[in-house]
């Protein structure tokens, strides 16, 4: 089996994290980092990663435009990474960003400076090598119910729901594969023209953000 490939998006705590997770566990793998700032990079220059300074969603809609190929993308930046990739394929096509509107039967929802909307199954700080067990929360021990993804999933109302679902890819560091992120994109737009609004979900078992694509694709 080949080795995988992965691409960090923030080089903060989180991202270093992942980089040093990742080349512990999968020694033989590709990773490329991206961050905005060069310093970022001194916490993991011994590391046999590749780095790339610039903008992470800039970095993102170049690399896959030009058909570069990664197994996971791993975000590590303080926004919606995959949200913003999709909004900029289709602001050509009339796409913006919408409200996300109240929702009910999710867990813990907070509002974020831009109107993104945070749920978390936890109420509390989670420790950072959690194994995501499906059957119990590791802090708890308390049997786990309907994973927050698949509540996601089953949302029901006046849009769409897609979710772009984490897997756990080592102790605390999460990230999708990049075939899942072009597949919506390539799904809204062969859906064609209406008004619609779709709501944009990345989540694992117990956290999500949600943010709302407001979509009108003229004929």
């Amino acid at each position: 089996m080949n080795p995988l490939s992965y691409l960090i998006i923030g080089c903060g705590h989180f991202g270093r994290r992942g980089v040093e997770t990742l080349v512990k566990k999968y020694p033989r793998s590709k990773i490329v980092v991206v961050d905005k700032h060069k310093k970022e990079f001194k916490k993991i220059s011994r590391l046999s990663v590749e780095t790339k300074v610039g903008d992470g969603v800039t970095y993102l809609t170049q690399f896959l435009s030009i058909s570069g190929k990664v197994d996971y993308i791993i975000p590590a930046v303080p926004f919606h990474l995959a949200f913003e990739y999709i909004l900029s394929q289709l602001k050509p096509l009339g796409g913006k960003r919408g409200k996300v509107p109240d929702l009910t039967g999710l867990p813990n929802p907070m509002r974020g400076k831009t109107g993104d909307l945070y749920t978390s199954i936890a109420d509390f700080l989670c420790p950072e090598d959690c194994q995501e067990p499906a059957r119990y929360c590791t802090f708890t021990r308390e049997k786990r119910g309907k994973p927050l993804y698949k509540l996601l999933e089953d949302l029901r109302g006046p849009f769409e729901s897609k979710v772009i679902r984490s897997k756990q890819l080592g102790l605390g560091v999460g990230g999708y594969l990049s075939e899942d992120l072009l597949k919506i994109v390539r799904e809204i737009k062969k859906a064609g023209a209406t008004d619609r609004l779709i709501l944009i979900s990345t989540a694992c078992r117990c956290h999500s953000v949600t943010s709302a694509l407001s979509l009108r694709i003229n004929p």
